[in-house]
């Protein structure tokens, strides 16, 4: 049986718009992209940086689980340079990173998984490329479309379309 799922796929390191390209690919292997939104230019959520990220969503056709596809995320982060915080802070810098934000209507909450993704309802740099391509679609949590939650968002952080 196949799934659609939808993924985030950021970076603030680097090349980031190669870094997001390059993810692409790896993806590529595991699920069939569907759609893929336009690139973000997103100011960091969560602490301090000087380096503004590129956000983008994809739209994904798979007949990987999701804890499978989590795994493999894990591993695409981790060929790619990614390295994990040894702080306490929970969010910094990252060449890239790879987050399930739904997958079909799954409502999963375990110590590895969280889907709908927990966050992505307080993130306008996960929102708004999301609501560009599903803009109807309707979280199994909340019961309202993506369009809807982005505008009741009091996210304020900088989320502008990426022009070269």
């Amino acid at each position: 049986m196949h799934h659609i799922c939808y993924v985030s796929v950021g970076s603030n390191m680097g090349n980031k718009i190669l870094n997001c390209q390059t993810a692409f690919q790896h993806i590529g292997h595991l699920a069939n992209i569907q759609d893929v939104s336009s690139f973000y230019h997103t100011e960091p959520w969560g602490y301090i940086d000087e380096s503004y990220y590129i956000n983008v969503v994809l739209k994904l056709r798979t007949f990987i689980t999701p804890h499978k596809l989590l795994h493999e995320f894990k591993k695409i982060e981790k060929l790619m340079g990614r390295l994990y915080a040894k702080s306490n802070s929970e969010y910094e810098a990252r060449i890239i990173d790879l987050d399930i934000l739904f997958f079909d209507n799954f409502i999963i909450d375990d110590d590895n998984l969280c889907i709908p993704h927990p966050r992505l309802y307080f993130r306008n740099f996960v929102l708004k490329p999301l609501a560009e391509i599903a803009p109807d679609l309707i979280c199994p949590l909340k019961n309202k479309s993506i369009l809807k939650i982005l505008e009741e968002s009091k996210d304020n952080c900088i989320v502008k379309l990426y022009t070269h």
